[in-house]
């Protein structure tokens, strides 16, 4: 190959590689346009993005429906928001499907109903034209507790669980408080209450019968009654003058009395008979000293003992009169007999005049027609008068022979 081919053939080689330095040159400059167009595609397209889903998530201020569910699993609605007859109302359901809560706007002011799985009620708040009421329920939906506004102020009502159940009700106003429980078939068992100047307690037996009654007056006293099963009044304690309790007989009749006679003057004790007389009798005397009697079926004494200052007296009656004492006097023991009239006809006791015991005899006129006794030698002396004890016999001891 000679020298002007080997020229030839570079200056072809020479103009290929410049046309492919040109094409590449090109190439890469249309490579960058591309890319450039395609950022500022991205770009544009990742703005609208951004404005549409910021328009998305915008938050409405007033959204206005007459209908709002809100679905869950199976699009079974849970929550469920409407307008009712009477204003809003907003229910929810179990997953189960079951209506456990009502919030909603009724005649009076709100409304809370709770319900369990079983749709049966057991929890609720209410407005009421007076106040409000709260409600709890048992698994069966029966209203076991009861809180409202009662007539006068608060009031409560409590129910036992099942049909055979006792309830109790409490109510407090400006008057008083009353609290009240009720056996399972209405019947009132007991009864308990306060007023402004009194208060009261009152048990009742299944017949309706008030057996136990304990109240407290406006003098500020207290009053205790028991009775039996029929209502018949048996015992009373009152506060009179001290303490006085009484009990009856099955009719009502006071049979026993025991009582306080005031303020540092003793108490006495008083047992009536079936006609009311006092058949026994222990009572104080004025001067401190006791006092017992048995009395007759009037009620008149038959027997009296009595302390007298620091002796004691026994004495018997008959029709009202006394006929036997047994005392105690300065010189000892004394004993009287007399006759129905009163007049003593045997007096005997310690001698005045002599040291020894001494009896005497009168007549029914108080006259002493004998007397026993001690002379002053100490042997025993009788003599006998006549019935104006003018004249008198006497019989003296006798004496020992002179030696």
């Amino acid at each position: 190959m000679g020298t002007s081919e080997h020229t030839d053939m570079s200056s072809v080689i020479t103009a290929r590689l410049a046309r492919i330095e040109h094409e590449l040159a090109a190439a890469r400059r249309d490579a960058m346009r591309w890319r450039t167009g395609t950022i500022i595609l991205g770009a544009v397209a990742l703005a609208g993005g951004l404005v549409a889903a910021t328009q998305v998530a915008r938050v409405e201020d007033v959204i206005r429906v007459r209908r709002l569910e809100v679905v869950g699993e199976g699009d079974k609605v849970v929550m469920l928001a409407q307008a009712g007859d009477t204003g809003g109302q907003l229910d929810v359901w179990s997953k189960g499907g079951a209506n456990v809560v009502r919030l909603s706007a009724g005649t009076d002011g709100g409304d809370l109903a709770i319900w369990n799985l079983l749709g049966k009620p057991v929890g609720g708040l209410f407005a009421t034209p007076i106040g409000g009421r709260v409600e709890i329920g048992d698994v069966d939906g029966t209203t076991l507790a009861t809180f409202a506004r009662g007539e006068e102020g608060g009031a409560l009502v409590l129910n036992g669980s099942g049909s055979n159940a006792s309830s109790l009700r409490a109510e407090a106003g400006a008057g008083g408080a009353v609290i009240s429980m009720r056996r399972p078939g209405g019947e009132l068992g007991m009864l308990a209450g306060v007023a402004q100047g009194a208060s009261v307690l009152s048990m009742r037996n299944q017949a309706g019968k008030e057996i136990v009654y304990a109240g407290g007056a406006e003098d500020q006293t207290g009053t205790l009654r028991i009775a039996d099963a029929s209502g018949n009044e048996c015992a009373a304690f009152l506060a009179v003058a001290g303490g006085h309790l009484t009990l009856k007989d099955g009719a009502g009749a006071v049979a026993v009395s025991l009582a306080s006679a005031g303020a540092g003057k003793g108490g006495a004790i008083e047992v009536l008979n079936g006609s009311g007389a006092a058949a026994i009798l222990m009572d104080t005397k004025e001067e401190g000293g006791g006092r017992f009697m048995v009395g007759t079926s009037t009620g008149a004494p038959a027997f009296m003992a009595e302390a007298t200052g620091s002796a004691g007296t026994l004495a018997a009656y008959m029709q009202e009169r006394r006929v036997a004492a047994i005392g105690g006097g300065k010189t000892g023991g004394l004993m009287n007999l007399l006759d129905t009239t009163g007049q003593a006809i045997v007096v005997a006791g310690a001698a005045v005049d002599g040291d020894g015991g001494a009896i005497s005899v009168r007549n029914s006129h108080g006259v002493q027609i004998g007397r026993l006794g001690v002379d002053a030698a100490g042997a025993g002396e009788m003599a006998v008068y006549n019935a104006s004890a003018t004249m008198k016999k006497i019989i003296e001891a006798p004496t020992a022979a002179a030696k």
